[in-house]
């Protein structure tokens, strides 16, 4: 008979299960306040709290708290011959026992009150029964899970010590552990305080999952698939690992850690914010940028100052309330992709003439101004994730750490003593830091770049190289643009960008036959039908005939049914349609196609330039 056998984990040798006498705490009788404290808890994710914990919970089994090993925190049991039983709950009442036996006549060592609470030394001590009958202390030490369950006021020394702290800080508002500890830290916790406290310990607890090998496998030593944690920073940094971990997805889900994801989150978040960070710190330097000495009111910078200081309020609010719901990973992918994709490849690419100036305009210090204002918050947001790094820059930045500085969303009243369930969204909306918001223009902004996009796809499509300008562009439909066509014309290398209200002037009609309606109508003339749908002259008359009862072609009536319509461009233009967002909107953007000799002579001027 075949059966899955105990083997020890470390060694791989097989165990051998032997019936021993423990010591028990009676968990059955606390089940109800168990589940019930259970209950009250926030799990995230919610099927761990509801599902593999309280399944547990509903089959709760007494403790076997007793362990017969060395080291460890000793059962504070005596136990005479008779069975008479001590239970000794602090150095105090063990020196005053110790008192007793020696007056009694019984020899025992001193008990200071630094006295050493394992054993040995507590083995020596010899206590007296209340028949007067000498007790030795039971030869067993405690669960260690039991000295993690009494974490909430061990910390404190409690009862002891600090009652009001305790009293302030219990039940605890968060902890967090591996799914593993479902049956270790998270149970012995909620336990302890149950016998103890008669209340749940803490309030919200997070379960991560386990973080396996690169190919989804079990770390282990004997495997050699671990990875040195220490090796690893010193190779690929602490920032960009934590970072990592935090973006991989749900914390609760198995992460399979690839040190060369960690590179890549280097690459892509740090490397960016560092560029973008060097790009303005440069040149402010040479300009000798000083954010204190002169301001500029948020209302009279540029449009594209005012859309990424609005972003960064969307993204900062949105960050901090992900948080708040567990969705670390979601606020930290938005912060990144806000860095790299609205910051750097936006923004920064936007601005960059602007600081060529050499004279201090308007223009150039509120985009000085921007720069720093979004650095000094994008490090804040990041600094509890990943430190390091974002401290530099915001010390560099203003004087001092980043993580002596407030948070951007605002503080919640007091710093003191401040709790989850204390968190007061009025005081700290009063406290919050961050720039006006402008959905309307994020909007706005948002259809800028999908026509850029639009734009190049055009190109790509055409097979037209980015340096070799357009005489014109068109948007054709939507919400006025025109405070962008600068930007735009640029950004598409187009001379000009107009509006037009008709997408008929810049595509033509184009019929095909529908063989499936159509066959059955033209039978064998139904090839010939097809071709002269196809080759009709007059395309747009055709379709009108069509659409108004029917055309006679070759003896056949063509009706709605019997035709695709297409629009194509015409000869020379390019077209693309994208929706505005939020709008139920097309807008279209049509590029002029035709080359001239002065298109070609600016082209192949900006293909030198870029070489030489």
């Amino acid at each position: 008979y075949l059966h899955d056998y105990p083997h020890c984990w470390r060694t791989d040798h097989p165990l051998l299960y032997y019936a021993m006498d423990s010591w028990f705490v009676r968990m059955t009788a606390v089940k109800e306040n168990l589940l019930k404290f259970n209950d009250q808890v926030e799990w995230a994710p919610d099927w761990v709290g509801e599902g593999r914990f309280g399944e547990w919970l509903r089959n709760v089994k007494d403790w076997a708290i007793s362990r017969e090993r060395y080291w460890g925190t000793p059962l504070p049991v005596w136990r005479s011959e008779s069975g008479e039983m001590k239970c000794v709950g602090s150095i105090q009442e063990l020196q005053d026992e110790v008192a007793k036996a020696v007056a009694a006549g019984l020899e025992n060592p001193d008990c200071p009150d630094d006295v050493d609470l394992h054993r040995p030394v507590v083995d020596g001590y010899t206590l007296l029964s209340d028949t007067g009958q000498p007790m030795k202390r039971e030869p067993f030490v405690m669960d260690c899970w039991f000295d993690s369950g009494c974490a909430p006021f061990a910390q404190w020394h409690h009862p002891f010590d600090n009652e009001s702290t305790f009293n302030a800080s219990f039940p605890v508002d968060y902890i967090c552990e591996g799914v593993d500890q479902t049956r270790g830290w998270f149970y012995t916790l909620l336990a302890v305080s149950a016998t103890v406290f008669d209340n749940m310990a803490y309030k919200r607890c997070l379960s991560l999952g386990l973080i396996l090998d690169a190919e989804g496998k079990k770390m282990s030593k004997s495997r050699g698939n671990i990875v040195d944690p220490w090796d690893h920073f010193n190779r690929e940094g602490a920032d960009a690992t934590r970072w990592y971990m935090v973006t991989a997805g749900a914390p609760w889900n198995p992460m399979k850690f690839d040190p060369n994801g960690v590179r890549e989150t280097y690459a892509k978040m740090f490397l960016t914010m560092w560029n973008v960070y060097k790009f303005h710190a440069d040149y402010a330097a040479l300009d000798g940028f000083d954010p204190e000495a002169q301001t500029v009111e948020v209302g009279k910078r540029s449009a594209l100052d005012r859309w990424i200081l609005s972003r960064l309020h969307t993204v900062a609010a949105d960050y901090h309330e992900n948080f708040t719901n567990w969705q670390f990973h979601k606020a930290c992918r938005d912060l990144e992709d806000f860095m790299v994709n609205d910051v750097s490849n936006w923004y920064v690419r936007r601005s960059r003439r602007r600081l060529w100036d050499e004279a201090d305009s308007h223009d150039k210090l509120s985009c000085q101004h921007t720069l720093h204002e979004v650095l000094e918050t994008v490090c804040r947001l990041v600094a509890p994730v990943s430190p390091f790094m974002v401290d530099h820059i915001h010390r560099n930045l203003t004087g001092t750490s980043v993580h002596t500085a407030n948070w951007p969303l605002g503080i919640p009243g007091t710093l003191e003593g401040a709790t989850a369930d204390a968190w007061d969204k009025e005081a700290a909306r009063a406290t919050a830091v961050l720039p006006p918001q402008d959905l309307d223009l994020e909007r706005t902004m948002a259809l800028v770049r999908e026509l850029a996009e639009a734009g190049r796809r055009i190109r790509i499509d055409a097979g037209r190289r980015q340096r070799l300008p357009c005489s014109q562009g068109w948007i054709v439909a939507g919400p006025d643009l025109s405070e962008f066509h600068d930007l735009l014309a640029e950004e598409l290398n187009v001379e000009a960008i107009r509006v037009e209200n008709d997408l008929d002037r810049f595509q033509r009609i184009e019929l095909a036959p529908n063989f499936r309606a159509l066959a059955p109508k033209a039978r064998s003339e139904v090839n010939n039908v097809a071709q002269a749908i196809r080759t009709a002259e007059d395309p747009e008359s055709l379709l009108a005939a069509i659409n108004d009862g029917g055309a006679d072609v070759l003896g056949v009536t063509v009706e709605p049914s019997d035709v695709e319509v297409k629009r194509v461009e015409r000869e020379g233009f390019a077209a693309q349609t994208v929706e505005a967002e939020g709008e139920n909107l097309h807008v279209s953007l049509v590029l002029d196609m035709n080359d001239t000799p002065a298109l070609l002579s600016k082209g192949m001027a900006r293909d030198i330039v870029r070489r030489v």
